[in-house]
Order: C-alpha cells, then structure tokens, then sequence
C-alpha cells in the first residue's frame, strides 16, 4: 500500500482584485481587474523529500508558498496537510495543532528577523509560545543546541541580526524554523540573495537537517542548478499552472514541455560538452490579460491552431497538445 502523501494540494487558486478605486473607475468608465496569480495546480509532496516549484519570476510559485502555510487565504482549491484541510473551520483545534509542524524559510533572511530582537529571542519565541520548554534554563539550552546545529556558536544568541553576514542570517532562519519541532518546512528562494560559495553551504546544511531530521520541504527558486542539487521531484510553473511535473532525474535528461526545455537550454554548460544553448526568448505576458489557450503558445516554437484556442490539462505530467498528440518537439 502506498503511504499518503503529507501535503495534497488540489487545485489550488489565487486571484487578486487589482482593479483601479471606484471612483477612478466610475470617472472613467473602467471596468474590475483581477489578476490570476495561480489558476488550478495540483500536485502532492511525500514525507521526507523535497518537491520543488521552478518557473521564472510571475509565475506564481511564491504565492502558492504563501497559500500552504497559510499565509494567504485561497480563492479556490484546498491545501491538506496530513490528512487536515488548513482552511477548514470546522477543524480549528487539529489545525492549530498541525501549525506548529509547519515553518517557512524566507528569501531575505534581514527582513525575516526582527532587528530589535537577540537571536537568543528570536530562536526562543516559538519554543516559548508553544511552551517546548519548562523553564527558561531549558530554553536556553535548545537555543544553544539550534545555534550550534546549523553551524552557528551558542554564544552568537547575544547578538542582533544586523552583526551577521547574509549565509549566517539564513542559518539563524533555518534554526528558528527547527525551534518548534516543525515536520514540514517551505523554502522560498531561500538562497538567492547569497554568494554563490555560501548558497552551497546553506544547501548542504538543509540536505543533511533534512536526513537528521526526516523533514519535508516545498522548494521554491527560479535557480535550475539548485534545484538539481535538491529535489527529488520538480514541478515547473508557467503564469500559475504546473506545465510539467517529474522527478528530478527525468526533467534534467528527458524535459517534454517546451517551457522546461527552454529554461533548460539557457543553463550555462559548466561540463563544456560544445551542446549549443538558447537565452529564455520572450517574456511572461500580463497576467492580468493573458493569451488564450495555452498561455505558453505565444513564446512556443512548436505552436499550432489548438495551442492558441484550450488550455491544455496536465495530463500524465505534462499539459502540452504538441507533446499529447506525439508531435515533434524535440530541441
């Protein structure tokens, strides 16, 4: 029998109003916008491995970062979280008891912590607030043993967040996130805005956390080489729906979307192989008037007729009518 996955996300939905103040619109005759952040994704995350969101920026991974752990309400779908349905009201107490499983690791790791607080505070305040701890003895010595797990010196719990360098900002995240015991944790782009020698060793300090601990992750980056190095499945976004999912191995050697093949192409061949690759063409259009049918054809060298009239569903791990109807779109 096959173990249920941790996090099923069923056709989850974000929409915002981003129409212009009644009166400008009455002024002039202007009708509501509403923008489509993320339109219908489906996909779930087994226990202990790392399911990753890829996609260039406006694609909606953040957004749908916020939604499952709740940090943004959902306009439509569902975000269950073992076996528990995070938005439903009927089940206030199970869902309090789930939240305290569930910690996200943000993409500034400066503006995630508070600069007035110690970090002996900042690591303490979920210990304390979930009561972790008897006594304050206790809470100083998980701070200590946080510190020292993530590659940090008890010591540095005297300190503010301004006297650390950006890797060990997001080490003290990533101990703050551990601080409540959580199970399941969500990265969003949580090595961007560091040196490309420090975002290693955040990596590999989450991988190994990730074997010591059991934990489950929701990987979020626009960062291909990345996401290579840490996910064992990867779904890809293209203005908020899931064009392609597989696991990792699969997409890097066998990508079937043309949007997977042209994020793919634009890698830099580091092993020198002499393969000729292609910059991403085009832009992401507006999501506030997007194209018709698949939202991709417009940038898509292998377009036809169908392609510009339905959206394409994600079928077997790819929504694309060229590759469902066996047409060649090879690169």
């Amino acid at each position: 029998m096959t173990e249920k996955p941790l996090v099923e996300i069923r056709d989850l939905k974000r929409t915002f109003d981003v129409s212009k103040p009644w009166l400008n619109r009455v002024i002039e005759g202007a009708p509501k916008q509403f923008l489509k952040a993320v339109d219908g994704i489906t996909f779930d995350i087994r226990r202990g491995e790392t399911f990753a969101l890829v996609g260039e920026s406006g694609s909606g991974k953040s957004t749908v970062a916020r939604m499952v752990v709740g940090l943004l309400p959902a306009s439509g779908g569902e975000v269950i979280i073992d076996g528990v349905p995070i938005a439903d009201t009927s089940r206030a107490a199970e869902v309090r008891r789930l939240r305290r499983r569930i910690q996200m690791i943000f993409q500034d790791p400066y503006a995630s912590l508070n600069p007035r607080w110690r970090v002996e505070r900042i690591i303490a305040e979920p210990i304390r607030a979930l009561r972790l701890a008897e006594s304050e003895r206790e809470v100083a010595d998980r701070v200590g043993e946080l510190l020292s797990l993530v590659g940090l010196h008890p010591a540095d719990g005297r300190k503010y967040p301004h006297e650390f360098s950006g890797g060990q900002r997001q080490r003290i995240a990533i101990a703050r996130a551990l601080a409540s015991k959580a199970e399941f944790i969500v990265c969003d782009e949580p090595t961007s805005a560091l040196d490309v020698s420090v975002q290693a060793q955040i990596l590999n300090l989450m991988r190994d956390l990730q074997d010591r601990f059991g934990l489950t992750y929701l990987f979020i980056s626009h960062n291909l080489a990345v996401v290579r190095h840490m996910a064992s499945r990867i779904g890809v976004m293209y203005l908020g729906r899931i064009v392609e999912i597989a696991d990792g191995k699969t997409l890097f050697a066998r990508p079937r979307h043309p949007y997977t093949r042209m994020l793919l192409n634009a890698v830099p061949d580091i092993a020198m192989t002499g393969r000729m690759r292609e910059a991403v063409k085009g832009e992401i259009p507006n999501p506030i008037n997007p194209p018709s049918g698949c939202t991709f054809h417009p940038r898509c060298p292998f377009v036809f007729d169908r392609c510009r009239r339905e959206a394409p569903p994600l079928e077997e791990g790819v929504a694309c009518h060229a590759v469902r109807e066996g047409r060649p779109v090879a690169a």
